[in-house]
């Protein structure tokens, strides 16, 4: 094994790994600048490539320039191919997360280092929580997390349990449509924008696994439609309602800080109707896509005119061209754009 070489680089010469799924909040950004104030830049990073684009360390190269620091230590994976680096960027971040702490060590460290600011890098919602101080601390932080896991703190409705997606006052001419991929923080320019999901699953998926972190970039925007994820009919009907769980949950889950939302509709077949309509309040404006539906017109319109006579919808957003069958006086159009579009399979 060879020696690792380290190079200092100018900050203004590295360049952002654009596919890096590892997800950076300003919070994170603040902690590791702390570290980094507080320790010193000890952690070389990777980079690769005439660009010097930052496989392993964009966290702390944005933390870095928080603190005015001018070059930073970097050693080159350019022995690895194009492949290799990208399957090492993911590696690099799930090797960190595979194991937790042995606690009987961790408490006696963190008693041993009770005047420390681990509170400044982020440890203390992470790992100072975890301490077992007595056995009430303990029951009530077991409690806590049972919650977070069943997911069951919204008002439900209908046989599976769903929750509810209240109906909400919400200005019609105000919906301008934007797809969730092109969000950002600091989004001045789009803040009066309603965000829609009628993209690949995986894009958004991170609105229901990391809800807390994701909500931070949402709140910016007018209006929020509940994200769609998919309903296949060749999809297994657990997840399928699953899915319509999901969809849900994070349309309560937004409506309980505040926020504007309009629940989106799906369905697949008719063994989906026992559960795709419940947990949405009667008269409420509801969203839905044609898009990649015209091949299987039939079941789409039967699901159309199944959801309003359950649903009763006050006025309907559709994204795509509407068939001719749908046409009233309560629907609002919005045409597909070609880059924002998804695969939709019935």
């Amino acid at each position: 094994m060879e020696s690792l070489k380290i190079e200092y680089i100018e900050i203004e010469k590295l360049n952002h790994y654009a596919n890096n799924s590892k997800i950076h909040t300003k919070e994170q950004i603040e902690h590791i600048a702390n570290s980094i104030q507080e320790f010193g830049f000890n952690d070389p990073l990777g980079i690769a490539g005439e660009d010097n684009i930052v496989l392993e360390g964009n966290g702390r190269v944005e933390a870095a320039k928080k603190l005015g620091l001018k070059t930073l230590p970097c050693v080159r994976l350019d022995h690895l191919s194009k492949e290799e680096q990208e399957a090492y960027v993911i590696a690099h971040n799930a090797t960190n997360l595979e194991t937790g702490f042995d606690f009987n060590v961790l408490n006696k460290e963190l008693e041993r280092l009770k005047t420390f600011k681990f509170q400044d890098f982020g440890l203390e919602n992470q790992i100072l929580k975890l301490q077992r101080i007595d056995d009430e601390f303990y029951k009530t932080f077991l409690t806590e997390e049972t919650k977070k896991l069943v997911r069951n703190e919204f008002l439900t409705s209908g046989f599976y349990d769903l929750p509810i997606i209240k109906k909400q006052e919400i200005d019609l001419s105000k919906i301008k449509l934007m797809n969730y991929s092109n969000t950002k923080y600091n989004d001045n320019k789009n803040k009066i924008k309603t965000i829609h999901f009628f993209i690949h699953d995986y894009r958004f998926e991170c609105v229901y696994s990391n809800p807390v972190l994701m909500v931070e970039k949402l709140k910016q925007y007018y209006c929020l439609l509940s994200p769609d994820f998919s309903l296949y009919t060749d999809m297994p009907l657990l997840l399928q309602m699953y899915n319509t769980f999901k969809n849900r949950w994070c349309g309560a889950y937004w409506q309980s800080l505040g926020l504007k939302v309009i629940p989106t509709i799906s369905w697949s077949e008719e063994r989906s109707f026992d559960f795709c309509f419940d947990g949405i309040e009667n008269g409420s404006i509801v969203a839905i896509s044609t898009h990649g539906n015209h091949k299987t017109k039939e079941k789409f319109l039967k699901g159309y005119y199944k959801m309003l006579n359950v649903i009763k919808p006050y006025a309907i957003i559709c994204y795509g061209k509407p068939f001719p069958e749908m046409l009233d006086n309560n629907l609002i159009v919005f045409p597909y754009r070609h880059c924002e579009g998804k695969e939709v399979r019935l």
